[in-house]
């Protein structure tokens, strides 16, 4: 009688220490936060990343637009200048603002990247241009007018290209 009674409370306690650890082991698993799945994941990705895209690209495409010659012109057209200060302002203007963008590249194309690294160069370029086909003592308005007679003369505004890619991209999204 004896060892059925030891028998009995031995597999009592083993079938209670067997519950009592499920129990534990149901416990962390309830308390342990939830893994999204792969489509969750994703889901969620989209949610951050997609806002976040498309406000790089409408900064880009302010950008681009902000370094157009007519656009950079009439916002910063210092009459009082001359050509050689006017030149600085104008560069030094599309530098600031190229910077100010620099993290954009994150969220666009390497090619729509370039492109946009090539329109503010090419700009810089034309600038540089102008800047030496007008005399040191020149007005800024000189070099406003070389600067429109060098641009007409071009199909595109170096930034146009650049423009079309980064349109053509947000259409892809």
């Amino acid at each position: 009688m004896e060892s059925l009674i030891f028998s009995l409370v031995k597999i009592l306690f083993t079938t209670g220490l067997f519950f009592i650890f499920c129990l534990i082991l149901l416990r962390v698993y309830m308390k342990r936060p939830q893994q999204p799945t792969g489509n969750q994941v994703v889901v969620e990705e989209q949610k951050i990343i997609l806002p976040l895209r498309l406000q790089a690209y409408e900064r880009i495409v302010l950008f681009l637009e902000r370094i157009t010659p007519n656009n950079l012109i009439m916002r910063l057209n210092r009459p009082e200048m001359n050509a050689v200060q006017f030149q600085s302002l104008l560069i030094k203007t599309i530098r600031e603002e190229f910077e100010y963008n620099l993290s954009q590249q994150l969220y666009i194309s390497t090619r729509a990247w370039e492109l946009v690294k090539n329109a503010k160069e090419e700009t810089i370029t034309l600038i540089n241009q102008a800047s030496s086909k007008v005399p040191e003592a020149a007005s800024s308005a000189d070099l406003v007018r070389v600067l429109f007679e060098q641009f007409l003369g071009k199909d595109k505004f170096p930034a146009d290209t650049a423009l079309d890619e980064v349109k053509k991209e947000i259409q892809l999204k």
